[in-house]
């Protein structure tokens, strides 16, 4: 008798983590002797509650703690505009489907030490969001204020090398691939270099707005670095929906990322899904692989290429549903070689990597220090077609006559003018393919500027 598809799975699992368990003894020595060597960070929560800060301009960071009031308390802001066009999501050139959204944000971020090991942080979201239809003649207006972050910190948790985190905070993995959100929860950091561990127990108890986000999460994710520049993470997401018992999908994963050699580097994400929806068995599968090249020549170029692939259903009907889905919760955002995160699998077509394949190639260069522009081309086709997609920035689904779902270009530009001013732009061209016939182009242009205090 087989084992449960989970079951399988974390078997698997625990045999990878018993290697690098083993990778760890055999090399700790070794990495303890080597001359300037850097200790991994990752899963050690900052200040923001992100596990891990790149040095990049990350538009969901938290504002910089730049005043101190008294030693214990510093506070910092930020204000944020945004300004985004989309034409023909509907792929229709017959229907009125442009549409313009504004939105102006300041957020207020405060950290309290309470002792020498707790701290409490708290972000606070006040935005102005207007949404203007062409054909409809008038603008929607939404003012909110919302908690981005609001969380206990306890470092050294009866142990130097254990944190615990309870509360609103952010939850962000290295590519977004499977998470970046702000969700209620009681989270365990384990470092001790080269290795960390993180447990986590999540949800949405604040303001969800939906069943879809009452989902509970639990998350194991370790990683280990080797040598300077490598890391690979192994990770276990489970899935629980309280208002419905039969929904339960389970992800198993690896990430290997790092520089193989000077100016080359990559990233290789493999996941498996398992569990059940309804009377279904879940059972897909996905990987994404990137690679980066970096030349030293004037304006600092590189070429990124890069290919995903989720697994899609041959046979809806036979009780085995084998299309791979994310979590729900990713943003599938991440940089090549530039100062700025951008969304890897296209700023205007942005699918969920379900059913999918996607090919991607990159061009970028940096004319002067923070400072970055990338050219990049996307190229999408189903596994099977005949299936809805499951989320895109588009608002059609294909005709099921032909895998071919189109093309994209993005030109997406990062440029801190100041320490405190950042400036994004981004603008993307879809050209559908055979999938949506007599369908025609969709475009869209964002221009953001953000100011901290």
């Amino acid at each position: 008798m087989s084992a449960p598809p989970f079951r399988e799975e974390f078997l698997i699992l625990i045999r990878i983590l018993l290697v690098l368990i083993v990778l760890l003894i055999d090399r700790s020595t070794l990495l303890a002797l080597e001359n300037g060597q850097e200790v991994s960070k990752e899963g050690r929560p900052a200040p923001n509650g992100k596990n891990e800060v790149p040095p990049v301009i990350d538009p969901d960071a938290s504002p910089a703690l730049s005043f101190e009031i008294t030693p214990r308390l510093s506070v910092g802001a930020k204000i944020e505009i945004n300004f985004l066009r989309r034409i023909n999501r509907d792929l229709d050139r017959a229907e009125e489907d442009d549409r313009i959204d504004t939105e102006a944000s300041l957020d207020l971020a405060a950290q309290l030490i309470l002792t020498k090991d707790i701290l409490f942080f708290v972000d606070l979201d006040f935005s102005d969001e207007r949404l203007f239809r062409d054909g409809e003649g008038q603008a929607e207006r939404e003012t909110k204020g919302q908690f981005d972050r609001l969380y206990l910190l306890w470092e050294r948790f009866f142990s130097p090398s254990l944190d615990l985190q309870v509360g609103r905070q952010r939850f962000n993995d290295a590519r977004e691939w499977l998470y970046d959100e702000e969700l209620d929860a009681v989270r365990l950091f384990y470092t001790q270099a080269p290795f960390d561990l993180e447990l986590s127990a999540s949800t949405n108890l604040l303001d969800p707005e939906g069943p879809e986000e009452k989902i509970r999460n639990y998350v194991l994710y370790g990683t280990y670095q080797f040598g300077r520049k490598e890391k690979i993470s192994v990770y276990v997401v489970a899935q629980r929906d309280p208002t419905d018992e039969e929904r339960n999908p389970n992800f198993v994963g690896l990430l290997w990322r790092g520089k193989a050699i000077e100016d080359q580097k990559y990233w290789l994400e493999i996941a498996s899904l398992s569990g059940r929806e309804d009377s279904t068995r879940l059972s897909g599968y996905a990987f994404d692989f990137a690679w980066t090249s970096e030349f030293d020549l004037p304006l600092e170029p590189s070429v990124t290429i890069g290919y995903a692939f989720g697994s899609g259903d041959p046979e809806p009907e036979d009780g085995v549903d084998r299309n791979f889905r994310q979590t729900g919760l990713q943003d599938n955002e991440a940089k090549f070689n530039g100062v700025r995160k951008f969304k890897y699998y296209g700023e205007l077509f942005d699918p969920e990597l379900s059913n999918m394949r996607i090919r991607t190639l990159g061009f970028g260069i940096i004319p002067f220090e923070k400072f970055s522009f990338d050219v990049v081309f996307h190229s999408y086709s189903l596994v099977y077609s005949g299936v809805e997609l499951r989320d895109t920035g588009i608002r059609e689904d294909p005709s099921g006559t032909s895998k071919n779902l189109g093309k994209e270009v993005d030109l997406i530009v990062g440029f801190k003018m100041t320490p405190e001013m950042l400036l994004e732009v981004s603008t993307a061209a879809f050209v559908p393919g055979k999938a949506f016939p007599g369908a025609g182009n969709a475009y869209s242009g964002e221009v953001t500027i953000r100011v901290s205090f």
